[in-house]
């Protein structure tokens, strides 16, 4: 009996989880108080440093590294439900880049939200390229909101995430494919 599965390569933040509107909701909680605060709406955020809707953070790593952000982290619509179908097919491998307080707290979330994941690749961002190419996804798929992951990747087959930011335009541009969300991509997963 063949127990191959292929593998599937996964970004976390804004791919799996919403952390834009994590990261909103804290600052909404905590700057509230401030001199010149206005409410952060993580549907208007058109920035990677979320300055444009959270200009009062002196240091967007504080938020993304503390246990309120993790504690109130949502899964993207329906992304449970679908990766827990393509475990049944794929071998599932959540690749993320953080601080190192960022990925200690980021991996007890995957262990604690998603157990039928066993693999994960966690980058500390301490000086290394600000991209995923170290890891060898070769005769894989790759699935990631950030078109620098995706364009220098060798992943097989590559995928955008969700919504249209200035981060991820060229990878549109050049013709990349985009998937809008979970309901999209399980039925183009479930083909291969």
């Amino acid at each position: 009996m063949n127990t191959y599965k292929k593998k599937l390569f996964l970004d976390f933040d804004s791919t799996i989880v919403d952390s834009i509107k994590s990261y909103c909701n804290y600052y909404n909680k905590v700057y509230q108080f401030d001199q010149g605060f206005k409410i952060a709406i993580a549907e208007n955020v058109n920035q990677w440093d979320l300055r444009d809707e959270c200009p009062l953070v002196d240091n967007p790593e504080f938020i993304f590294s503390n246990g309120y952000f993790f504690e109130n982290l949502e899964f993207m619509p329906n992304a449970y439900e679908v990766l827990e179908r393509l475990s049944l097919q794929y071998e599932l491998i959540i690749c993320s880049i953080g601080t190192y307080d960022n990925i200690s707290l980021k991996s007890l979330w995957i262990q604690r939200n998603l157990p039928f994941i066993k693999n994960s690749i966690l980058i500390v961002n301490d000086g290394c390229k600000m991209d995923k190419s170290v890891i060898n996804m070769s005769d894989s798929i790759f699935l990631d909101d950030h078109a620098n992951n995706l364009f220098t990747s060798n992943a097989e087959f590559k995928i955008l995430f969700g919504k249209e930011y200035p981060w991820n335009t060229k990878w549109l541009k050049q013709g990349g494919r985009r998937i809008k969300s979970w309901l999209e991509i399980e039925p183009l997963l479930l083909k291969f």
